[in-house]
């Protein structure tokens, strides 16, 4: 704010300098004019000096010009007193400014090396870590630790995008089992009223000779009461890959929570080991 007072200050003596200067121009400027008139009227011979008229127009404008050097009179600069006052005042400012930009350069220089001791402090040298060899061994342990975390959490990433692989395929194919059950349902359904009626009751076939077990027994003995051992069978399909697709996500999921675990452990010991 000072700096800014100073500035104003300074702007605002060069204005009333300035304006000053102008109004002198322009008082220099009329006076040669009126001079410049009265020369010429001089030399324009004896009859402008004897003409009274002439010569009391003469006298009007030297009337005219002394009330404006009156007038001005009172516009005159400061007197060397105030100027001196002035010039103090600026020096003074001068040097409060000199002082305020000393002391940001101070105060610069100290943030700057507040700043590099904070960065040595915060960054282990390696004479310290040479004069703890226990530290040492702990960092370097550390360091190998989190090698091989970040080289199993790659295994684990691509056996991960493996199951996932498996698990759409998966899903692919119950997707389609399902909807091969549905068309087969339907159908079953439609056909199952005149099928039922028009279909024979199945009958072993038997040998000729006495005591002889049956040799062949028909398809339809297989698939009696409507399907039921396909029924089960298709069943029990569906039932082992849904099996199959909970089994792999749980892999994942308990894979995933080990490995996180793991990372979260190692970070913290390799930072109170730092600290």
């Amino acid at each position: 704010k000072r700096e800014w007072a100073y500035r104003r200050c300074i702007i605002l003596t060069l204005q009333e300098r300035l304006q000053c200067n102008l109004d002198a121009a322009s008082r220099l400027a009329d006076e040669h004019a009126l001079i410049a008139t009265y020369v010429t009227r001089l030399q324009s011979g004896a009859r402008v000096l004897d003409s009274p008229g002439r010569l009391d127009e003469e006298h009007r404008l030297i009337a005219r010009y002394a009330a404006r050097l009156a007038a001005e009179a009172g516009n005159a600069p400061r007197p060397p007193a105030d100027l001196g006052f002035s010039f103090d005042a600026n020096k003074q400012q001068r040097q409060l400014i000199a002082e305020l930009e000393n002391k940001n350069r101070e105060i610069l220089q100290e943030i700057q090396r507040l700043r590099l001791e904070h960065e040595q402090a915060s960054q282990p040298t390696p004479e310290k870590a040479q004069q703890n060899p226990t530290l040492l061994a702990e960092l370097r342990l550390l360091r190998q630790r989190k090698d091989e975390l970040e080289q199993r959490m790659s295994a684990l990433q691509e056996s991960r995008r493996e199951l996932m692989v498996q698990l759409e395929g998966l899903m692919k194919l119950l997707k389609e089992e399902e909807q091969k059950q549905a068309a087969q349902a339907a159908g079953s359904a439609q056909s199952s009223p005149t099928h039922g009626a028009s279909r024979p009751m199945p009958m072993p076939v038997r040998s000729t000779s006495v005591g002889s077990t049956p040799t062949h027994v028909p398809q339809d003995s297989l698939t009696g009461g409507g399907g039921d051992v396909q029924e089960a069978f298709i069943q029990g399909t569906r039932r082992n890959l849904r099996n199959d697709l909970l089994v792999a996500a749980d892999s994942i999921t308990n894979t995933m929570s080990s490995l996180v675990k793991e990372l979260h452990s190692g970070k913290s010991q390799f930072s109170s080991t730092c600290a």
